[in-house]
């Protein structure tokens, strides 16, 4: 069910809770709203099953103004869930996920086998139906939450904080549990939170507010590597940002131009265009561009008929694709011993190739560009280059 907010704001008295805020939420996406204390998220994600009203502007679920629907009938189609869980003390677990079925006067046959179900799907035993919330640990009575907001099939699931006072290893576990049930049932989840890795583990869209503003809206891509503002910036994190240039930077912007020659070129101009171009190893292409092999001064080491085309004596390469991440681009040139890598597009056409280099300098731009060295460091560098330069000139200047 599509959600969408226009032009609304929340004002208590002189203060504007929500400030004129425009979003759009797809159907079956997931949507995380994260911001500091007092940002607006949590008033923001309450005004869609109307526990608050806007003061001024529209929001619309499939078209259709909610301020136009009864509120007891919409809070009944969005499923909801909070920190500390809400499971009724008094009630089995089995009547605790079937609240809002029964409401909805589902018959008891249908309740009992969505709730065992729902049980199923999040790994807890059926014998925990009729037990109570205070016989189950935390991570149990939160994992009867999710479930229970699922209960009614209801397409939109509000979820504030909902992992906030858990273990770590817990939290991780509900994590992946509420990501895969998201997906797998094609719920609409708006999750508020005040942790920047759960909004970059789960969501498909992230909405950064401060002071009431929208300040920023997209993928986890679209933030991490395009921050809005300093505010944005600071609440990622840098390392998470320089981190960011590795996991969704592709290698296009480290590419440098190829050396290459046609298949059909016989060896002796291979040969020629090799040393014209001072490299040990030529990339060979066919008619089409299409990368076929290479060609290593090792194979010119051999006794070769020098008109035969080059592609009689070339051997396998290795590359890799124009979208490969510059992550994986290092783990090839560093892990695997590759001085260069040739990219290739994706008809297998070549499109340059990225060097130890390059590499290395992405690695310098991100992490340490702003680095000062110490003064005793640069001596240090002198007298390592004094010592280098010498010893060149000892060997007849072969390095």
């Amino acid at each position: 069910m599509m959600i969408e907010f226009k032009n609304v704001t929340k004002t208590y008295g002189s203060k504007k809770a929500v400030d004129n805020v425009d979003i759009k939420i797809d159907t079956g996406s997931f949507v995380c709203f994260i911001g500091t204390s007092g940002s607006g998220k949590t008033t923001t994600m309450r005004m869609i099953n109307r526990m608050i009203d806007p003061s001024r502007g529209t929001i619309l679920i499939d078209g259709e103004d909610i301020q136009k629907t009864n509120e007891v009938a919409l809070r009944r189609k969005i499923g909801y869930v909070i920190q500390q869980i809400g499971l009724m003390p008094h009630m089995s677990i089995y009547e605790n996920i079937v609240m809002v079925p029964k409401l909805l006067k589902w018959d008891e046959t249908t309740m009992r086998e969505k709730a065992e179900t729902l049980m199923k799907r999040v790994d807890l035993p059926m014998e925990l139906l009729d037990a109570y919330p205070s016989e189950l640990s935390g991570g149990m009575q939160q994992r009867v939450g999710v479930i229970r907001a699922l209960a009614a099939d209801q397409d939109i699931i509000l979820m504030d904080e909902p992992f906030g006072a858990l273990d770590p290893i817990t939290r991780d576990a509900l994590q992946r549990l509420v990501k895969q049930l998201q997906r797998d049932m094609n719920k609409t989840i708006i999750f508020v939170t005040h942790d920047m890795d759960e909004a970059l583990a789960l969501s498909d869209k992230i909405v950064v507010m401060d002071h009431g503003k929208v300040v920023q809206q997209g993928s986890p891509k679209d933030i991490l590597t395009n921050p809005a503002n300093d505010f944005v910036r600071s609440l990622v994190g840098e390392d998470r940002l320089h981190q960011a240039t590795f996991e969704y930077n592709s290698v296009e912007q480290l590419m440098i131009k190829p050396i290459k020659v046609n298949a059909s070129v016989s060896i002796a101009e291979t040969v020629r265009h090799m040393q014209q171009t001072r490299v040990d190893d030529i990339l060979v292409v066919d008619d089409e561009n299409v990368l076929i092999g290479r060609v290593d001064i090792r194979a010119l080491m051999r006794r070769n008929n020098r008109e035969d085309a080059v592609q009689t004596i070339m051997k396998q390469v290795t590359y890799i694709h124009n979208t490969t991440t510059i992550r994986d681009a290092i783990y090839y040139i560093q892990e695997l011993g590759h001085r260069n890598i040739s990219v290739v597009d994706s008809d297998g056409k070549l499109v340059g190739i990225v060097t130890r280099a390059a590499v290395v300098g992405a690695v310098y731009d991100a992490f340490w560009k702003d680095y000062e060295p110490h003064e005793d460091l640069e001596v240090i560098d002198d007298e390592l280059s004094d010592k280098a330069s010498s010893a060149v000139a000892q060997n007849g200047g072969a390095a």
